[in-house]
């Protein structure tokens, strides 16, 4: 039910703003964790399967509002998964003494322990498996998101998109603290130009330092004009970071295949280029 939970707010936020809830995923790797490990141990849930629900529930969405609770206090994101474990583990007497309090048999077992011959957990892995098929094949899962993909993030930020710009300059630096050059300098001319966000001479100075130490030209010729905001294509080995869905290391992709995987991920330039 948490993974259920999570999954169907995270896409209802999606259909309504146009942009991931999450970064990446509509159920990040830390969280896909968290609700497998965190909040099944049985001397720390719910005894009766209604509560076992309203448990996965309400694991769901506590992840889902402490997210974006925990990004407006400044305070890490990472922390969502893990604050509201004790809070539900405090609540499971009361739970169990809520759902007790329905007098229908039908509704308490709603997990029937009679499913699939009494195997019930094959029967509740089956479903978990059926979901899990359902968000990989859609794409919700880490393997390929369109958060991923930074053109997307430039795109919804022109639109002006629910937080698209906090998320592409939050891509960004990451991307540079791994040596991507490009986007080093992209982050650096957002924080010149003073348009998506509050114009910062000292930070974009040092982007376009760091860019520049990665021989990346339009970053020096940035650093040594304060007036220009010089832009250029990805480099390769550029690509080679932009371009890691999953994490997955691309240092032995072929150039061909770079190409065209960066054109799966709209980079205007890649598609030319591999049409040409």
């Amino acid at each position: 039910m948490a993974a259920i939970t999570l999954f169907g707010v995270s896409a209802l936020y999606s259909a309504s703003t146009g942009v991931p809830y999450f970064l990446d995923s509509e159920i990040p790797a830390a969280v896909f964790l968290g609700l497998h490990l965190l909040i099944t141990d049985p001397s720390t849930s719910p005894r009766t399967p209604l509560g076992k629900t309203f448990f996965g529930l309400l694991y769901g969405l506590g992840v889902f509002g402490l997210y974006t609770l925990l990004g407006a206090m400044g305070e890490p994101t990472f922390y969502d998964k893990l604050l509201v474990v004790p809070l539900l583990n405090l609540s499971v007497i009361a739970i169990d003494r809520a759902v007790r309090s329905i007098h229908s048999t039908a509704l308490l077992n709603v997990w029937k322990e009679s499913w699939l011959g009494g195997r019930a957990n094959l029967a509740h892995m089956s479903i978990w498996i059926v979901i899990f098929a359902s968000m990989s094949f859609l794409g919700k899962t880490d393997n390929k998101h369109q958060g991923d993909s930074l053109p997307f993030w430039e795109q919804a930020c022109a639109s002006d998109l629910s937080n698209a710009c906090g998320r592409m300059l939050q891509l960004e630096a990451t991307y540079c603290a791994d040596n991507a050059a490009w986007a080093c300098n992209e982050i650096g001319a957002h924080y010149r130009e003073g348009i998506i966000t509050a114009s910062n001479q000292e930070l974009s100075m040092a982007y376009f330092s760091r860019g520049c130490e990665l021989k990346f030209q339009a970053a020096c010729l940035n650093l040594l004009d304060t007036e220009l905001v010089a832009r250029e294509v990805p480099h390769e080995l550029d690509l080679r970071l932009l371009l890691r869905e999953g994490g997955q290391n691309l240092m032995t992709l072929s150039e061909q295949e770079l190409v065209e995987r960066a054109c799966e991920h709209d980079w205007a330039f890649a598609c030319e280029n591999n049409g040409a």
